[in-house]
C-alpha cells in the first residue's frame, strides 16, 4: 500500500469518494489543493463548487479529487455553460449565507460568465470567480514574441502582442478584489486571503487568476493553520468600534422611545450581509405597538406576527393603505436599506413626512440628521451591520415606549382572482398569487425570475420561514433556473427540509434551459428536489406591457413541448420527475386539490407548465412600469 503522504504529493486524477477516513495535511501540498482547502476554512459550509473545464483550468480542477480536499467534503459539479454556473454560484452563496465559487477557463469561458457575475455584484452575492489563464511561460514569452494563443484576443496592431491580461482589465466594476497568482507562494497565500476576505466583507464577487503551469507547484500548508482564517475588520473589538456602537444605538432608541407612532421596515442587505439571526432577535423583542414592514426585495421578517403591516415598495405597495401607514408615521427604522429602482417602486418612496428617519446600511448610518460613515477609506468598517443589530436588540427596552397602543391592521392577503370568461383559455397570474397564499409552508424557498409576476410580490404574502430569491436589482432574465439549480445544492447541504419553489417565465427559460438536464444528471445525489411552475404566456409578457404587445419581437417559439424536455433530457417520467401542463383554471384547482399530498413529496422534480394569457398581467404592473 502506498503511504498516504507519497500519494497527495503526486498530481493525481482519479476520483475520490465524498466519505474518506481523515488525513493529516502534509507539510507540503500543491498550490491548487492550497486554494480549496483555503475556501473551505473561509467557508466550512461550502460543499458544493460550480464550474465547466477548459484546457487552461484542467491542472487546477483536477485537484478537487486529491484525498486533501475530498477530505473536506468539496464536490465540483459541472454546470451547462458558464453564465448558468455564475447564475447557480449567486443562488448558492445566498441561500448558504456565504462565499460561493465558480470555476472557467480562460477568455470564452470567463466572459460567458461575466453577465452573472455582475448580477452578483448587483444583489450583494459573495462568488469567488475562478479563471485558469494562459501559464507564466506563455506570458514571459508573449512580451517579446505575437503569438495569438487560442481564447485570447489578438492585439489591434496585427505587430504587437497580444496582453495576456486583458479579461482582467474587464472586470473592476463588477468586483471588489482581485488577484493574479505567481510562482512566489508566499506573495500567493497573502493574495488568496485578501481576495477571500473582501468577498466575504463586501458580500461581493471577486476574482482569483491561475496561470495553468502553477496549480501543481507546491507551497507550505503551514499557513492554512498557522493562521486560522478571518474575514474580521481589523477595528472589531476595538474601542472606536464599541464607542461608536454605544453612540449610535444610544441615538436611535432616544429617537424610538420618544416616538407615538413608530414603524420598523427591513430591507435586503440586513440578510444578504449574514445578519438575519440578529435581525430576528431584534424584531422578535419589537411590542404590538411598534409596526413591522419589510421591502420588496426584503421579505425577512415574519409576516405572521401580529404588528406586520405588510410589504413597503412605494405606489407598488401591498395596498394603498400599507404606503399610508408608513408615510404616516413619525419615526422610521430603516434596516439594510438598498436604493435602486426594483426596490423602491420605481422611485415613488416617500419618508418625506416622517420627523425622524433612522438609515442602517452596510457602510453608513443617518440618525438625527447625521451620517457616521462605517465604511473607512481603507476599506473596512467599524462595525458590522449585524453588530449594530445585536446592540440594539441587546439595549432595548420596550417599558420606554411613549407608544403603547398596539397595531391592529395586521397585514392579511386578499383574494385577488377574480373569475371571468377567460378562465377556461388560460390561468391568471392573480390566481397564482392566491395558489401561493394559500400553499405556502414554514421554511420554503421561493425563487421567482425576472417577469411579469415577480410585480405581484408585495401581494404575496409569506408564511414564517418562506425564504424570497429573485435578482429583479440586475434583472436578467432566465437567471432563476440555474440559480434554482444552485440553490437546491445549497438547500441539500445544509440539510434543509423545506420545498424549493420555482417561478419562471418561458422567455426567461428559453435563454438557460439547459440546466434542466442538470437536475437529471445529478438526480441521485439530490434527495430534495424543485416544484417548478413554467408560466406559458407566448413570450415576453412583462415587455408587452411596456410597448409592442403585438409586436413580434415580443414573441417566442411558444410551440416547445415544455413537459417533454425533462425526458429528452434523459429523464423517466414517474422516477427522476412528474411533469403536466395545465391549461386553465378548473385544471389548475383539479390538480391541487387532487395532488395535494404528492404536491409534498420532493424525491422527484416536479414540472408545472402552466398556461397564463399573453396579456395577462398582476395589477402592479401598471403601477410601476414607467415607458
Amino acid at each position: 500500500m502506498v503511504p498516504i503522504q507519497e500519494i497527495l504529493s503526486q498530481n493525481t486524477s482519479q476520483q475520490t469518494s465524498a466519505t474518506i477516513t481523515p488525513i493529516e495535511v502534509p507539510s507540503s501540498i500543491s498550490l491548487a489543493e492550497f486554494i480549496f482547502y483555503r475556501i473551505t476554512q473561509a467557508n466550512p459550509k461550502l460543499k458544493t463548487i460550480f464550474g465547466i473545464p477548459g484546457d487552461f483550468n484542467l491542472n487546477f480542477i483536477d485537484h478537487v479529487y486529491s484525498p486533501v480536499v475530498a477530505n473536506r467534503g468539496v464536490k465540483l459539479i459541472n454546470v451547462c455553460n458558464e453564465l448558468n454556473g455564475a447564475y447557480a454560484a449567486d443562488a448558492y452563496a445566498r441561500v448558504i449565507d456565504g462565499l460561493s465559487v465558480l470555476i472557467t477557463t480562460y477568455g470564452v469561458g470567463e466572459l460567458s460568465a461575466i453577465n452573472g457575475i455582475a448580477g452578483a455584484f448587483a444583489e450583494y452575492s459573495p462568488v469567488l470567480h475562478i479563471v485558469g489563464m494562459t501559464s507564466l511561460k506563455q506570458q514571459e514569452e508573449g512580451k517579446s514574441q505575437v503569438k495569438n494563443l487560442h481564447h485570447l484576443l489578438p492585439n489591434h496592431d496585427c505587430f504587437k502582442t497580444p496582453d495576456h491580461l486583458v479579461y482582467e482589465k474587464m472586470i473592476d466594476a463588477i468586483s471588489c478584489a482581485k488577484e493574479t497568482l505567481t510562482s512566489d507562494m508566499d506573495e500567493n497565500s497573502e493574495k488568496i486571503d485578501k481576495v477571500l476576505k473582501k468577498i466575504i466583507q463586501e458580500r461581493r464577487p471577486g476574482y482569483l487568476f491561475i496561470p495553468c503551469d502553477i496549480p501543481d507547484l507546491q507551497i507550505s500548508s503551514q499557513s492554512l493553520f498557522a493562521n486560522p482564517f478571518s474575514s474580521a475588520s481589523k477595528y472589531e473589538n476595538t474601542e472606536i468600534f464599541s464607542k461608536l456602537l454605544d453612540t449610535i444605538s444610544d441615538e436611535i432608541l432616544v429617537k424610538f422611545y420618544e416616538s407615538k407612532n413608530p414603524s420598523v421596515l427591513s430591507d435586503c442587505l440586513t440578510t444578504r450581509f449574514g445578519a438575519q439571526k440578529q435581525l430576528d432577535n431584534l424584531i422578535e423583542k419589537l411590542p404590538e405597538s411598534v409596526k413591522i414592514f419589510t421591502s420588496n426585495f426584503g421579505r425577512n421578517v415574519d409576516e405572521t406576527k401580529s404588528n406586520y403591516a405588510g410589504v413597503y415598495n412605494g405606489g407598488g405597495s401591498a395596498t394603498p393603505r400599507v404606503q399610508q401607514l408608513l408615510e404616516s408615521s413619525d419615526f422610521l427604522l430603516l434596516l439594510g436599506y438598498y436604493n435602486t429602482e426594483m426596490n423602491n417602486g420605481t422611485f415613488s418612496t416617500d419618508f418625506s413626512r416622517i420627523k425622524d428617519v433612522v438609515i442602517l446600511h452596510p457602510d453608513y448610518v443617518q440618525v438625527n440628521g447625521k451620517t457616521y460613515n462605517i465604511k473607512q477609506s481603507d476599506g473596512e468598517r467599524l462595525f458590522q451591520i449585524g453588530s449594530l443589530l445585536e446592540v440594539l436588540a441587546e439595549k432595548f427596552d420596550a417599558n420606554k415606549l411613549v407608544a403603547t397602543k398596539p397595531f391592529e391592521e395586521h397585514y392579511e392577503a386578499s383574494n385577488q382572482y377574480r373569475a371571468s370568461e377567460l378562465d377556461s383559455q388560460f390561468v391568471p397570474q392573480d390566481k397564482l398569487t392566491d395558489h401561493f397564499n394559500q400553499t405556502f409552508q414554514p421554511g420554503d424557498l421561493f425563487i421567482v425570475d425576472t417577469m411579469s409576476f415577480v410585480f405581484g410580490l408585495p401581494d404575496v404574502k409569506f408564511t414564517k420561514g418562506v425564504k424570497l430569491l429573485s435578482s429583479t436589482a440586475w434583472g436578467s432574465i432566465g437567471w432563476a433556473l440555474p440559480a434554482s439549480f444552485g440553490a437546491t445544492f445549497a438547500s441539500n447541504d445544509l440539510h434543509m427540509n423545506g420545498r424549493i419553489i420555482l417561478v419562471q417565465g418561458d422567455g426567461g427559460a428559453q435563454m438557460t434551459v439547459q440546466e434542466l438536464s442538470s437536475f437529471i444528471r445529478y438526480h441521485d445525489i439530490l434527495p430534495n428536489k424543485p416544484q417548478i411552475y413554467m408560466i406559458n404566456n407566448y413570450g415576453y409578457t412583462i415587455e408587452r406591457a411596456i410597448k409592442g404587445p403585438n409586436r413580434p419581437y415580443n414573441d417566442i417559439n411558444a410551440n416547445w413541448k415544455w413537459c417533454d424536455l425533462l425526458s429528452t433530457f434523459g429523464g423517466e417520467e414517474g422516477i427522476t420527475h412528474e411533469s403536466i401542463k395545465l391549461n386553465n383554471v378548473e385544471e389548475f384547482d383539479a390538480f391541487f386539490a387532487k395532488r395535494a399530498a404528492s404536491h409534498q413529496d420532493m424525491s422527484k422534480l416536479k414540472f408545472y407548465e402552466v398556461i397564463c394569457g399573453k396579456y395577462d398581467v398582476p395589477s402592479k404592473v401598471s403601477k410601476l412600469i414607467k415607458k
